[in-house]
């Protein structure tokens, strides 16, 4: 028979006994597992946007920008192109816009290029390209085709000036500008006579004299090979080379319409000899 000593150390013995376990603790779950791949690939994917930045981007930004010169006069483009590093091709031909102002470049102002790359400028002669003859015809009269007249143009002053300046007003003009060395007085390379004389009308296309002083002292320079050159630019980079040009024409494919098919004398001449250039027609 249990006495109230024993119930009291049995309910004892009850309160102090440990609690029964709990049940094991969930396994990880899979944000756990793919967690660091996730890290990887973040770091991955912001290295190869560095990459791109720092090689196809910085890549696409080489290269040096083209001045956008339209609008300005003819030497105020050409000192600009140059000076930023860059060579220069000059056409003057027809248009409606003022003589002597850029109406085109190629390639266009904003263009990345590289360093002395050569930029085209399309010069305005000062006249408008001459429309076709309009031609009616009816079905009891014949219609004939009457040949438009070429367009007229002032021939500038330039006596006194320096031959590549004086060559390129006329060129400005819509001439074709012939300079003729001649031993007579004047500075060396300046402009003494011209023909047809300043102010006088003349047809476009055609061409103007400029008679060229060539002093006493005549040192040789070497000829530029300006084969392949449009006739423009090849007349004017013997003039900057101290040599006088005339300009005669060949038949030829289309393709060298324009272009200089030859040049004669070549090597080293004396300076302001007259160079020949043969370009197709």
């Amino acid at each position: 028979m249990r006495t109230a000593e024993d119930t009291e150390i049995t309910q004892e013995h009850e309160v102090l006994a440990a609690p029964p376990p709990g049940p094991p603790p969930p396994p990880p779950g899979m944000l756990a597992d793919v967690g660091p791949w996730l890290a990887v690939f973040g770091l991955a994917v912001i290295a190869g946007l560095l990459v791109w930045f720092f090689v196809f981007h910085q890549r696409g930004n080489h290269g040096k920008v083209v001045p956008a010169v339209v609008g300005q006069p003819q030497r105020q483009a050409v000192s600009t192109l140059t000076g930023d590093g860059l060579n220069v091709q000059e056409i003057v031909g027809p248009s409606s816009r003022p003589r002597g102002i850029v109406v085109l470049q190629k390639p266009g102002g904003g263009s990345r290029v590289a360093n002395g790359q050569t930029v085209t400028l399309h010069v305005s002669n000062g006249h408008a390209l001459a429309a076709a003859p309009r031609i009616t015809t009816t079905a009891t009269t014949a219609s004939t085709t009457t040949a438009a007249k070429p367009a007229q143009a002032t021939v500038p002053s330039v006596a006194g000036e320096d031959m590549a300046s004086a060559a390129g007003q006329v060129e400005a003009a819509g001439f074709v500008a012939e300079t003729d060395p001649v031993a007579g007085s004047g500075a060396p390379g300046t402009v003494t006579a011209q023909n047809p004389s300043a102010s006088a009308q003349a047809s476009t296309g055609g061409v103007v004299r400029l008679s060229v002083a060539t002093g006493s002292s005549r040192p040789p320079v070497t000829v530029p090979n300006v084969v392949g050159q449009k006739a423009a630019a090849a007349r004017a980079a013997l003039l900057d080379a101290n040599l006088t040009t005339k300009t005669a024409y060949k038949k030829g494919p289309a393709k060298s319409i324009g272009v200089v098919l030859a040049e004669s004398p070549t090597g080293s001449q004396p300076r302001y000899t007259q160079i020949t250039l043969t370009v197709g027609s």
